[in-house]
């Protein structure tokens, strides 16, 4: 039905109920002594814990994508399966640091008939302004859908305008979602035409107004395999957006494109410059963009080499320019097994970026990696520190990684213990230094049945994050947590 990934990591804290040592009394200020100290061990997260409402929708619930566009002011949603065993998808908002409870989407169960919906993510630009899309299965197939809030208040999930022209098969996607300011957005994701070729669409919202999708301008050219999609879109002025994708140039390759949007046009989509040449399996993917400004960008992934082996790489664009893309610097070494990617970027500012990505040992086991971009220039790929002594499995992911300024980030996704149990983990970065990986705190009292992850971060000011993802009841059905760091 949905990703199988995301947990729940919240940043805010609000003052409102805090009491001083002196006032509390001794008993009452070793508590609160104690509860400092963990907070400290933990890198400042606190307590995992249930969405509030989650669990009353359905079964199976999960966090999937959380925007904070100010700290204690957060927008996320998620999975669940009614009773029946449809799909559906929920919403839920975090105001001046006090959750709401978790509802479904507004009109999307009755346009999912078929009960098969899925949400691809959340933008928000302001306090209780945000965009919500996704998919969902009716009487025209699988379907693309919008929903708006604004002013905290959700009107109705609608169809994408334009798309059900294009998809003329049935068969839609929304990969990616990015909004700029309120009533500024873009949507991205695949569909299918007539021939029953994979398109790349695109649609954007300007003013508060949908033009009709469309599909991405000179991808007809590059796709002669007909398999394209949008998988990343990245905005940081209205009108002004960066796109990346897949698409196959023969029935038996795969690339990566990028595209650009300039006052509104988007221009023609082109090969990332470069992964030619490194990808002489003819298997390139690109997987995250993100961009720190109009014109400076950089979107990552994977590609195969001469050996066969599954590579990471970086292309990163500067002042409007894409400069070729390259092997993550470092990555090469680490990835003795032959299989790597970059799953995560983020871009504080131009020139200065991190990412995320896993690579193989000679053994087969997955570990992660982190890489630093200052002042243009690639540092080289490290080991994501801790993330050895806690991975005893044969699996680990890296979902997200969100910084909020220059060395300040955090990371988050899964690792695996001997029993090949997941455990859902956050890193921070506080003033350039990465601490280590640390299991999220209460995970035994919220997810006491099994599996758990994050999902997805969002980090609005350095200090503080917030972050969803999925967790297992004692019951063994799946929980939505969120877990916050102030």
């Amino acid at each position: 039905m949905r990703q199988r990934v995301l947990v729940a990591l919240m940043a805010a804290a609000g003052l409102a109920g805090v009491t001083t040592m002196a006032a509390a009394g001794p008993a009452a200020a070793a508590v609160i002594a104690a509860n400092s100290q963990a907070a400290a061990a933990s890198g400042g997260w606190g307590k995992a814990a249930v969405l509030p409402g989650a669990d009353k929708l359905g079964e199976g619930a999960d966090g999937q994508s959380v925007s904070c566009p100010s700290t204690g002011n957060c927008t996320a949603g998620g999975g669940y399966f009614q009773s029946g065993g449809a799909g559906q998808v929920y919403v839920i908002s975090e105001r001046s640091g006090r959750w709401g409870s978790a509802a479904a989407v507004p009109g999307l169960v009755a346009l999912n008939t078929k009960g098969d919906s899925e949400l691809a993510g959340i933008s928000c630009t302001s306090p209780g302004n945000c965009l919500a899309a996704g998919t969902y299965l009716g009487s025209g197939g699988q379907v693309g859908y919008v929903a708006v809030q604004k002013g905290w208040h959700w009107g109705k999930a609608a169809n994408i305008p334009g798309l059900s022209a294009l998809n003329a098969d049935g068969f839609a996607f929304v990969h990616t979602v990015a909004c700029v300011s309120p009533g500024n957005c873009v949507v991205g994701g695949s569909y299918l035409d007539a021939s029953g070729a994979t398109q790349a669409f695109v649609a954007s919202q300007t003013g508060g107004h949908w033009a009709n999708a469309t599909e991405v301008p000179g991808t007809a050219t590059l796709n002669a395999g007909g398999v394209a999609q949008i998988v990343a879109v990245s905005c940081r002025k209205a009108g002004t957006c960066s796109a990346a994708g897949s698409y196959r140039p023969s029935t038996s390759t795969t690339s990566g494109f990028v595209v650009t949007e300039k006052n509104g046009h988007w221009g023609s989509a082109v090969q990332v410059p470069g992964l030619a040449a490194l990808d002489t399996g003819g298997t390139a993917s690109p997987v995250a963009l993100a961009c720190a400004s109009p014109g400076n960008c950089v979107v990552g992934g994977s590609y195969h080499d001469t050996a066969g082996h599954s590579q990471a790489f970086l292309a990163a664009q500067a002042g409007g320019h894409w400069n070729k893309a390259a092997e993550a610097r470092g990555t090469g070494t680490l990835n003795a097994g032959g299989g790597a990617q970059v799953t995560t970027i983020s871009c504080p500012s131009a020139g200065n970026c991190s990412a995320g990505g896993f690579y193989t040992e000679k053994g087969g086991h997955l570990e992660l990696f982190l890489i630093t971009q200052r002042k243009g220039s690639w540092g080289k790929a490290s080991v994501l520190p801790g993330i050895l002594t806690h991975n005893k499995g044969s699996s680990t992911q890296v979902y997200s990684l969100r910084c909020s300024s220059v060395g300040n980030c955090s990371a988050g996704g899964y690792y695996e213990n001997a029993a090949f149990r997941e455990f859902a983990f956050v890193i921070t970065e506080s003033g350039g230094h990465w601490g280590s990986v640390t299991e999220v705190p209460g995970l035994g009292s919220v997810s006491p049945g099994g599996d758990s992850g994050v999902s997805q971060l969002s980090c609005p000011s350095a200090g503080h994050c917030v972050g969803v993802g999925y967790g297992t009841s004692a019951a063994h059905t799946g929980e939505a947590l969120y877990v916050r760091r102030t």
